[in-house]
């Protein structure tokens, strides 16, 4: 018997014997017990990614249950690695713990005895109801000098107001502390109040709704004839609704609110392009969380941090990469893994704890070799600083500033100001997304570019600027399906190639040529290009909730929703929705491939007769059908915007569409009016969808529709160029009117038909 009551406290023996000196004072002697909470006024010793006051978890006051889970009682826990530790000073039995702290989700708590190793001692489970809850746990008796608590799982939003410990659980338990009320925030209101990214939605809708009923007036206005009718007004109208709309784009320079950098794009593509070399496409997050894992306290994060494996584009977690280092460092020189290191330090600073985590779950850097000519070149010039960021961000304001004097110089004030009303109002490309970014709208000045030559009848370097668009995001390729198809069509009739339409594929060829070659440099040699194809065909086998296109329409079914589907206890929440997508995709492709090919047909016959930037601005409708595009990339709404010039209501449609996706995106009925109620009892359940992938379907269905409409408008005016002039019938010629004989005698008409008769 002594033999095994040695061996049972061993542990406990071996354990106390490695604790700190003030430790090994208590480790023969029985654990203190004092009554009370041993943690009132007490101060964390160590504490990791907590934010406000420390002092409030100790100061036995809580919020009233229920109160917001941010309340300003409350500490955040800005990520799932959040601790707080507090030393009780020596060895203490720990009996129970009250805790105030988020009711949907679930903290650990742990003891140790000499700060080092840590045992779990409970969990803090979620509670019934909302917002700050207080719960309790009973533990069997076990020593300790330090607690920890934190780690939160669930919502990602984790907050504790309180925290209480006892040896000698108290009557009644748990105890009743001091209640506050939360009280209404009385922080000096800001213009971030009224002037945010909210307000600018709104702004947005006003633009595009004033911008359609101008253009509706006017077309009002030359139907009846009454061109003339406040034409000088008119004249300056517009061309001020298109400066304002260009300010617009930019939040009238506030921008991100009143962030300039879009951090969280950034690094991906100041970090992916830099290192490409190193990192290619699939080993951005892995090597980002091992660079991590080696700072001074960000191990645990990293360890509890989820991420998306870019070989798959499955969310995992990172034990794996963790235990095997050594298969990203491989890939670096140690001059380079340190040059890494100290720009995701930079990058840390730009983004929050739990957004730092967060972008580790998005979808990698997806930068096509050629992009990556100009891209990994810059990056390369100095290391990550506010100074480089700000000016490599810069780069993108200002190649829309000189696209902005590119449709100027091409079309003139009116379509200028139709095109920017539309690419201002426009919901899903507005610059919430990936403004203040590294070279993220270099695609989209050269496919204007590119029209805009065309209009002033330079072909060949218009194929240079959409071939070189093309290259840099693959769908601007779809500029040229109008102009192939008019071009077989010419050919097929005359036996010739059109001179235009030949040097515009001339001069796409020639930029294909000449690029490619100096990408093979850049981004580590011919290989890289099947590399590229996999990544790009994994992500088109991966839906997102904001992608847009035919297909988003074609995939949805309203009870495969996000809001029916999606799992937040899974590592991978959106699994099933992507697997459900991705199925009613399958199931949909024969009427995919049918809808296709009837907007291609409408598209030839619109085309017919027209000159090549018509075809091009056109074609760039093809892209909706054609592929599936992440909402930003919608902003080449700015080229069939440019079509005004051809048909009077393509500025309208347009407008009226960019009003429709704010109005979406706003989504203010959540309940139909009394009135439709009755009238269509099927409305009384109606509210308007709040999930990304139902208001994107939606505007995307909407998309789809004025593509139709403009082509079909283009259609009907070519029809009528083109149709044979009937020839007007000509009016018999009157028959002359006998001439007027003035009377004459009798013996005269005797001689004149004597006359007559001689001859």
């Amino acid at each position: 018997m002594p033999r095994l009551a040695a061996l049972l406290f061993l542990p406990l023996v071996s354990t106390l014997a490695v604790a700190p000196a003030q430790a090994q004072e208590t480790a023969w002697t029985a654990p203190a017990c004092p009554d009370g909470n041993l943690l009132a006024g007490k101060s964390p010793s160590a504490w990791q990614d907590i934010r406000r006051d420390l002092a409030l978890v100790t100061d036995e006051t809580v919020a009233p249950e229920g109160a917001m889970w941010d309340a300003p009682m409350a500490v955040i826990l800005d990520t799932p690695a959040s601790t707080l530790t507090w030393d009780l000073g020596a060895v203490t039995m720990v009996r129970a713990l009250a805790v105030q702290a988020d009711a949907n989700d679930t903290y650990t708590v742990w003891g140790s005895l000499d700060g080092k190793e840590f045992k779990a001692l409970g969990l803090v489970d979620p509670a019934v109801g909302h917002g700050l809850r207080t719960r309790t746990i009973n533990i069997a008796g076990m020593p300790a000098r330090f607690l920890r608590i934190g780690e939160g799982q669930g919502d990602s939003f984790y907050s504790i107001s309180e925290v209480a410990a006892y040896c000698n659980q108290p009557t009644p338990f748990p105890p009743t502390f001091k209640v506050l009320d939360a009280p209404v925030a009385t922080a000096t209101k800001t213009y971030l109040d009224y002037w945010n990214n909210d307000a600018t939605a709104k702004w947005e809708l006003i633009l595009a709704i004033l911008g359609a009923l101008f253009l509706w007036w006017e077309r009002r206005l030359i139907a009846k004839g009454a061109i003339h009718v406040k034409a000088r007004l008119r004249r300056i109208l517009l061309p001020v609704m298109g400066v304002i709309a260009f300010l617009t784009f930019f939040n009238f320079g506030f921008w991100h609110f009143p962030n300039f950098v879009h951090g969280w794009d950034t690094f991906h593509y100041y970090i992916g392009s830099k290192y490409f070399k190193e990192l290619h496409y699939e080993r951005l997050y892995e090597c980002v969380a091992v660079a991590d894992s080696e700072e001074p306290g960000l191990r645990r994060r990293v360890e509890l941090r989820k991420l998306t494996n870019l070989r798959t584009n499955l969310v995992e977690t990172t034990a794996d990469i963790l235990a095997h280092p050594e298969r990203c460092k491989q890939n670096f020189t140690d001059a380079r893994w340190s040059a890494f290191k100290d720009d995701l330090r930079y990058f840390r600073t730009l983004e929050a704890p739990r957004r730092w985590d967060d972008a580790q779950t998005d979808h990698g850097f997806n930068g096509t070799p050629v992009w990556n000519i100009l891209g990994t070149t810059l990056t390369n010039l100095a290391p990550a600083s506010k100074t480089t960021i700000y000016m490599l961000d810069a780069i993108d304001v200002t190649l829309i500033t000189i696209m902005a004097g590119l449709v100027l110089w091409a079309f003139g004030w009116r379509v200028f100001a139709v095109a920017f009303i539309v690419f201002a109002t426009n919901f899903p490309s507005r610059w919430y997304w990936i403004g203040g970014s590294y070279l993220r709208w270099d695609w989209l000045f050269w496919m204007v570019t590119g029209v805009c030559l065309l209009k002033k009848e330079r072909p060949f370097w218009a194929g240079v600027t959409i071939s070189y668009a093309a290259m840099l995001r693959i769908f601007p390729g779809f500029l040229f399906v109008a102009p192939l198809i008019a071009a077989i069509y010419h050919y097929v009739k005359t036996r010739q190639l059109d001179g235009r339409l030949k040097r515009l594929f001339l001069g796409a060829a020639l930029a294909v040529v000449v690029l490619v070659p100096i990408s093979f440099a850049t981004s580590g040699g011919p290989k890289i290009y099947s590399q590229f194809i996999r990544n790009t065909a994994k992500h088109s086998e991966t839906p997102l909730t904001n992608y847009m296109g035919l297909r988003t329409v074609l995939n949805y079914r309203p009870s495969e929703s996000s809001n029916h589907m999606n799992t937040p206890g899974m590592v991978d929440p959106w699994a099933r929705w992507k697997e459900a997508r991705l199925r009613s995709f399958h199931e949909a492709i024969p009427l995919y491939i049918g809808l296709v090919i009837c907007f291609l047909t409408l598209v030839g016959l619109a085309i017919r007769g027209v000159d090549p930037w018509v075809m091009v601005a056109l074609s760039s409708t093809v892209i909706a059908f054609g592929s599936e595009l992440t909402c930003y990339y919608y902003a080449f709404l700015i080229v069939p915007a440019l079509l005004y010039e051809r048909i009077p209501r393509a500025g309208e449609w347009l407008m009226w569409l960019t009003a429709l996706t704010q109005f979406i995106g706003w989504a203010p009925i959540q309940k139909a009016p009394a009135f439709l109620q009755r009238i269509l009892p099927g409305l009384r359940n109606f509210s308007m969808p709040t999930a990304l992938d139902e208001q994107y379907t939606w505007m995307s269905l909407a998309t789809l529709i004025v593509f139709v409409l403009i082509a079909w408008d283009l259609f009907a005016l070519q029809k009528a160029a083109l149709a044979p002039q009937p020839v007007p019938e000509l009016a018999p010629e009157p028959m002359p009117e006998p001439a007027v004989v003035p009377a004459e005698s009798t013996v005269s008409k005797r001689k004149h038909k004597g006359s007559r008769r001689r001859r």
